[in-house]
């Protein structure tokens, strides 16, 4: 895994490519058919790709000034995103993907999948 500057974030988040920080503060990990990026430790993914569907998902929450910083210079380069609050990113994520949490959500009916469609955002 490569160590870059904070700079540096959103080209590697953007081209799906592994990194940490050189505070360790944001790092990138591969999960299944995902790849999450997180900031200050796994229970705050701020952006998460999921090469299954060909969906980014982006963290609606705030966190902290410096979490929000994070997810400013990690932002990936693309032309739209769904953004999700944290509890749904993370569910997702224990799902191992979008697909698998929308089948979840639609058998036990904790979500609509059309939910989803509302939060596209256009870049």
């Amino acid at each position: 895994m490569k160590t870059i500057s904070n700079q540096e974030m959103s080209d590697y988040t953007t081209e799906l490519q592994s990194f940490i920080t050189h505070t360790e503060s944001v790092f990138t990990k591969d999960i299944g058919d995902m790849y999450v990026v997180y900031s200050y430790g796994t229970h705050f993914p701020i952006y998460m790709y999921d090469h299954e569907t060909e969906m980014w998902f982006g963290n609606s929450d705030s966190y902290s000034p410096t979490t929000s910083r994070h997810q400013t210079l990690a932002r990936p380069q693309v032309d739209g995103m769904y953004m999700v609050t944290s509890t749904d990113l993370v569910d997702i994520i224990r799902c191992g993907g979008y697909a698998s949490y929308s089948a979840d959500a639609l058998m036990f009916g904790y979500r609509s999948v059309s939910d989803f469609q509302s939060t596209y955002k256009e870049a």
